[in-house]
């Protein structure tokens, strides 16, 4: 099928530099805010044009990127897809690296206003730029969008002021072939027309509406006698398209109730209305040969059972498009969404999804005189993009961070800072000891942090999920696993994860904190009275006599193993056993003490980032 397989930006918006692979269904942009995900949708809409014909972007000098010296912006879109279906973009073929597919590169430029001139200038190029001055507009008008806008106003999109969508579905089932209901009978637009125009003549001879005008010609005629005499009546206007679909309001309830009014629904309904109708106005999709659906913050207003529903259909519905119409279009859709949902990012296939960053760079200041000899510099950002598909990771590790997504929804795949930890009792036991250390901005860089528990020791694919690099750059900016030694294997786990680090990453982007032995020990070793009393909750009998053997123990080493025999005879629940623990910590009044190890790691991670 044809998709547009890749876009490129230089110089627009927040991106210096950037490449974004796209996806043949649905491609996901998740990130931070001001990570250049809006800015993808921009360039998207500048380079196609709207399914419904009306424009309502375009490019200014606000949209050219201010780090460095760009003066311009050029907006690149890549179409793969077999020969016979981007014949029609002949002009713009490049040469393809497999032989089954085909390519079409057009790029837009935008130049800034000469100085006599108020609006700036678009050239297009096509294929390797050898073709350009706006290389047939034709072909490019078979590529469409259609934009649903983040903080959706449903009321008002369906109302009077938006009826644009539902007329175009009307329209679409008055077409050619017209449509036909249930009774057999066919409706056309002259049919329709006529008999809504009837409908609408009875309700203006209402004796109210007529006595109505009537009240108001008494005045009118004395007004008007003394010259051309005139009068009035009440009415709808006259019968077309247009003016009857813009009287029409979108009302809705649960179903088999009466519907009400749209603004009396919950706007969460409201907006999943309006979606509805989008979608529906994207069979004129069959008019395009692709058509792209950007649909900024699909979670806006939904709770999260339906952000996934959500996801789920608009999936189905560029999957249900694979086919030629009859007219000579392809009619497919494609569709690019961005989100800050960790549950939308979990939804998806992580190889359907990008992850947008932005990124520091020193930007070189303007000397003056006086200045030192060291030019001064400011720190500013760009934004990038990491394709998941572009990481090469196995299909062993991308089955496993996706069932791990799916499980927990983690938001791994969002903020700069990331801790790897084995299980629960550690994601339990880490804010409350880094509420403990830290203060300030050191706490805010810790809440802004993600805390990833694997359930395990397997730490190899998340970091290779966070660590790999790709020309774009890595997803992880900097990625600590806490872990346990657990003395006695007879391999070497840490080093092998310092290896498997080492060989990601020639930075600091990652490091191991392991503790001596365990977690459990280690909370011991620290000093903290609760931890008695918190073994005492499930193992109240057996606890004493361990009691009296750890505290007969020769050393810290010994003290481990008496405790870690002791957790696996006894089967210690360990998530239990962190709650317990923090219960007593607080309700005995006992002072949080944090393992150095813990220290360590927490330190590293909130360090002001490279």
């Amino acid at each position: 099928m044809v998709y547009l397989a890749e876009l490129g930006l230089t110089g627009f918006r927040a991106f210096a530099e950037a490449r974004i692979a796209l996806r043949r269904g649905v491609t996901v942009l998740l990130g931070e805010n001001s990570a250049g995900k809006s800015g993808v949708t921009d360039a998207l809409r500048m380079l196609t044009e709207p399914l419904d014909g009306r424009r309502s972007l375009w490019a200014d000098d606000d949209d050219v990127c201010r780090v460095a010296d760009y003066s311009s912006f050029t907006l690149r879109m890549t179409l793969r897809g077999t020969a016979s279906e981007l014949a029609p973009y002949s002009d713009a073929f490049i040469p393809s690296s497999t032989a089954d597919e085909t390519q079409a590169h057009y790029a837009l430029v935008y130049e800034p206003p000469g100085l006599a001139e108020t609006r700036g200038r678009m050239s297009w190029a096509a294929g390797s730029g050898a073709v350009a001055d706006d290389p047939d507009p034709g072909a490019r008008g078979r590529l469409r969008h259609v934009y649903l806008p983040p903080l959706r106003d449903a009321a008002r999109e369906l109302g009077p002021a938006g009826s644009s969508r539902i007329r175009a579905i009307v329209e679409r089932l008055l077409a050619d072939e017209a449509f036909v209901d249930e009774t057999g009978t066919r409706h056309d637009r002259a049919r329709f027309q006529r008999e809504v125009g009837e409908h609408l003549r009875l309700i203006e001879r209402n004796p109210v509406l007529v006595r109505a005008s009537e009240k108001v010609n008494e005045p009118l005629t004395a007004l008007t006698s003394g010259a051309h005499e005139h009068a009035t009546d009440l009415g709808y206007g006259r019968a077309d398209l247009a003016s009857l679909v813009r009287g029409l309001r979108m009302r809705m309830a649960d179903a088999g109730v009466e519907p009400r009014d749209l603004a009396e629904s919950g706007m969460g309904y409201a907006n999943l209305a309006f979606i509805a109708t989008v979608l529906t106005h994207l069979h004129a999709a069959a008019q395009a040969d692709l058509t792209l659906l950007l649909v900024e913050e699909p979670e806006a207003h939904l709770h999260p059972q339906l952000q996934a529903v959500l996801l789920d259909y608009l999936s189905r519905t560029a999957q249900d498009s694979q086919r030629q119409t009859d007219n000579g279009w392809l009619g497919r859709i494609q569709v690019v969404v961005t989100t800050h949902a960790p549950l939308l990012a979990a939804h998806t296939d992580v190889d359907d999804i990008v992850v947008l960053q932005r990124r520091p760079v020193a930007v070189p200041q303007p000397a003056t005189a006086g200045d030192s000899p060291d030019p001064a510099v400011s720190v500013r950002f760009t934004a990038a993009a990491v394709a998941v598909t572009e990481l090469g990771l196995d299909a062993a590790d991308r089955a496993r961070v996706n069932r791990y997504l799916d499980a927990t929804r983690s938001s791994m795949l969002f903020g700069p800072r990331t801790i790897l930890v084995e299980g629960i009792a550690e994601a339990l036991l880490l804010p409350a000891m880094a509420r403990t250390l830290l203060t300030g901005r050191d706490w805010t860089r810790f809440v802004g942090s993600t805390i990833v528990a694997i359930d395990g020791v397997d730490f190899g694919p998340y970091l290779r999920m966070l660590l790999t690099r790709t020309p774009s750059g890595r997803i992880g900016n900097r990625v600590a696993v806490l872990t346990d030694t657990d003395p006695g294997k007879r391999h070497d786990p840490i080093g092998a994860l310092e290896r498997l680090i080492d060989g990601l990453v020639a930075t600091d982007a990652a490091a191991v904190f392991a503790s001596p032995s365990t977690l459990e020990p280690e909370l011991l070793e620290a000093g903290n009275a609760a931890f008695w009393p918190a073994w005492y909750v499930q193992r109240p009998t057996a606890g004493l006599k361990l009691k009296a053997r750890v505290e007969t123990a020769a050393d810290a080493d010994e003290r481990a193993r008496i405790l870690i025999a002791a957790m696996k005879k006894s089967r210690l629940r360990k998530g239990d056993f962190a709650q317990d623990f923090l219960d007593h910590t607080t309700a005995g009044g006992h002072t949080l003490q944090v393992p150095t190890y813990v220290r360590n790691a927490l330190a590293w991670l909130i360090a002001p980032l490279s």
